[in-house]
């Protein structure tokens, strides 16, 4: 029997954490594979874990208000009893849709995720209520189930594909409305080499786009060159950053006295997010970031307090 994983918690977004800091990555797949795919591999299969294994776990499906609620409420997995999360519009709404698509990410038949999209699309939620109230916290407790050894690693792979096609999907179709606006904010996302969680960054993409903000970047964009001249050519009003490690602290903190030295972009504010931040925030409270996000709704309110 496998031993239990280590890790800490979610990220930004509520997508399960890697494993304990300068802790190799074991492949569980093909022995032939490259470190690398190995690594990218067992990442997607974190960032899928989600759906795929709340399959045989009924515990998703309770209504929140049949639940006990700890004496330690954890806001990533109930982002609802969050006084400013429970204020999302739709949120009551947004959470009738856990068990389907928990549902939709572990069957075998394709079309229930396909059907969960139009069925969501219809609803007209906003993006970012999604975002905080249905996909991270489906995420986040799945996470816990593999970290616990309870969920199948090739589900997780599949579910991770279905849940950032779902989350792309209306990300695009909503993002319409947003490019036709003039002015709107701008955003670049980036990660640390070690923050392979594509599908957090892509939900907090589309919680700055739902809120207006146009968004540059993403989870193919590091912290070497091609930041700093993405930063030269074009303006933005925020930089966000995924940090995957804790010990890519000091490269954290190197990236932001590199940008702070710029004084153009003395205006610019910056945030710290990610596995890394989960774990261990306080690691990050004195590298320079305007702000240490510790979740999907704290950068929400930042984005919110930014394009006022």
């Amino acid at each position: 029997m496998a031993g239990k994983k280590s890790g800490g918690p979610p990220d930004w977004a509520g997508n399960p954490p890697y494993k304990a800091d300068n802790e190799p990555l074991q492949s569980k797949g093909d022995p032939r594979l490259t470190s690398r795919e190995q690594r990218i591999l067992e990442s997607a299969i974190r960032g899928a874990v989600p759906k795929l294994v709340g399959a045989g776990h009924k515990e998703l499906s309770l209504d929140i208000s049949s639940v006990d609620i700890p004496g330690e409420i954890d806001f990533h997995i109930h982002p609802e009893l969050d006084p400013k999360a429970r204020e999302l519009p739709g949120t009551e709404k947004a959470i009738t849709f856990r068990a389907a698509l928990t549902k939709a990410l572990i069957e075998t038949d394709p079309r229930g995720h396909r059907e969960l999209i139009e069925e969501l699309q219809r609803t007209d939620l906003p993006m970012h209520t999604l975002a905080i109230q249905l996909f991270s916290p489906v995420a986040a407790h799945l996470g816990r189930l593999w970290c616990n050894d309870e969920t199948d690693f090739i589900q997780v792979a599949v579910a991770s594909t279905r849940l950032g096609m779902i989350v792309n999907h209306l990300s695009q179709t909503r993002g319409q409305a947003i490019r036709d606006r003039q002015k709107a904010k701008r955003v670049l996302l980036a990660r640390t080499r070690g923050a392979m969680h594509t599908i957090g960054v892509s939900i907090v993409a589309s919680c700055f786009r739902d809120m207006g903000w146009d968004v540059d970047g993403g989870a193919d964009l590091e912290l070497d060159d091609s930041l700093y001249m993405r930063l030269s050519n074009s303006s933005y009003a925020l930089l966000g950053i995924s940090v995957g490690r804790v010990d890519e602290v000091d490269e954290c903190a190197e990236a932001i006295r590199r940008v702070q030295s710029n004084r153009g972009l003395s205006k610019m504010k910056i945030a710290v997010g990610g596995p890394a931040v989960m774990k261990h925030p306080r690691a990050f409270g004195s590298i320079g970031a305007d702000m240490v996000a510790k979740s999907a709704l704290e950068v929400m309110h930042l984005a919110d307090r930014i394009g006022a």
